[in-house]
């Protein structure tokens, strides 16, 4: 079967102890069948405390599958000081599960051929993409491919904000969504609405709506609270978010006095022209990342928007989850920014927050379903939501 990946892939490569933001810490490390029947007949290394009669030992069931149990400190037992794993060092890579073998690696599996991918959830492939020109992935004729490959041409027009491209791809896959759903009829549709023709009218449309920045400030902080629940509650990432979603809640009881008696409107017209000019200058440091962000949204089309059994529903969830990442990762960022004194942002900083939000986000397709399901009115958004997500 053709297997199909971007140029850089081969490049990829564990930077070990030199990463930010280890896989092997505060993480969920499964462990697939095959090799926890393997370590059922394997001794942990010496140094593994405490010592157990197996491998198998240091691990448990959650969430229906079994993982590696961690410390108390979030970490995976068989990671060293340096952390290096003190299975490969002992056993060699033989002896790792699949996941630990393979992460950040991914492979979809389609009729026709195979796609392997990046996951934008490790610090070294966020380098990687920082150094490499974005790449498209593309095969067959079907619809969904046609619509991911001019997606992808959306985000390499340098012309556009990364935000005006992010709502022209999702006003035509919606309006696609809204017409059709049958492959012989999509392909004809969006071939038109994919036009450039077409495309530079639906830019300067959506460049002239007018932009509330308060209210895109007061949705994210939302969003972002909400995604951290029980990551704060496991005690999971306190570094990077313990000091974001206190700043988060300082402003949420800031956005609560909005709209109260009309003694406060001119403090609360204050507040609302304070956070909108503080946005904006924060948005003039943070252009010097638009490359960036553009190569990681390709990158999670490539990795995220397609799924093998999928239909033109799914590809628009997902793309509605990548939008809603993206606007939590650069609220993420808002607020750091915020806590640092409004200085300049550090490359570390944005690839960082990139990281820890795409695992916080890294759901199974059924679980963005039911988080979406249960979380808002409707499954599928209308343009006017995901704009007020995306600013």
């Amino acid at each position: 079967m053709k297997r199909i990946r971007p140029d850089y892939y081969d490049k990829f490569a564990c930077i070990a102890d030199q990463c930010s933001i280890t896989c092997c810490q505060e993480w969920k490390i499964g462990v697939d069948a095959d090799t926890n029947r393997k370590w059922k007949k394997i001794f942990p290394p010496e140094d593994v405390l405490p010592q157990k009669k197996n491998l198998s030992a240091y691990t448990t069931k959650k969430d229906g599958g079994r993982v590696i149990e961690l410390t108390g400190e979030h970490k995976c037992p068989f990671l060293n000081e340096n952390k290096l794993c003190k299975l490969v060092t002992t056993y060699g890579d033989n002896v790792l599960s699949q996941t630990c073998a393979v992460f950040p690696r991914e492979v979809h599996r389609f009729e026709t051929h195979e796609e392997e991918t990046l996951m934008s959830c490790c610090p070294a492939v966020i380098d990687l993409l920082r150094e490499e020109e974005p790449q498209r992935i593309y095969a067959g004729e079907n619809a969904r491919f046609y619509i991911r490959e001019k997606l992808t041409e959306l985000f390499l027009d340098e012309d556009y904000r990364v935000e005006e491209s992010l709502l022209c791809g999702f006003y035509i896959i919606r309006e696609l969504f809204d017409k059709c759903g049958q492959d012989e009829k999509l392909s004809e549709l969006a071939e038109d609405y994919f036009s450039a023709e077409n495309q530079q009218q639906l830019r300067r449309a959506i460049a002239e709506i007018e932009r509330d920045p308060f209210a895109t400030i007061e949705e994210r902080n939302e969003l972002l609270q909400d995604l951290a629940v029980n990551y704060r509650k496991e005690g999971l990432y306190r570094n990077y978010l313990n000091p974001v979603i206190e700043k988060a809640e300082e402003l949420s009881g800031l956005f609560e006095n909005i709209g109260n008696p009309a003694d406060a409107a001119e403090q609360n017209a204050d507040l609302k022209t304070e956070m909108a000019d503080r946005m904006h200058v924060f948005e003039s440091e943070f252009q010097a990342y638009n490359p960036l962000m553009r190569k990681f949204l390709i990158n999670e089309f490539n990795a995220d928007l397609l799924m093998p059994d999928g239909d033109l529903e799914s590809l628009l969830v997902q793309y509605q989850w990548i939008a809603m990442e993206y606007g939590v990762i650069r609220h993420s960022i808002f607020l750091r920014w915020l806590l640092d004194g409004q200085k300049e942002i550090a490359y570390e900083t944005v690839r960082d927050y990139i990281v820890i939000i795409c695992r916080m986000t890294g759901y199974d397709e059924e679980d963005i379903y039911e988080y979406l399901e249960n979380s808002f009115e409707e499954l599928v958004w209308d343009w006017g939501y995901l704009a007020l997500v995306v600013g």
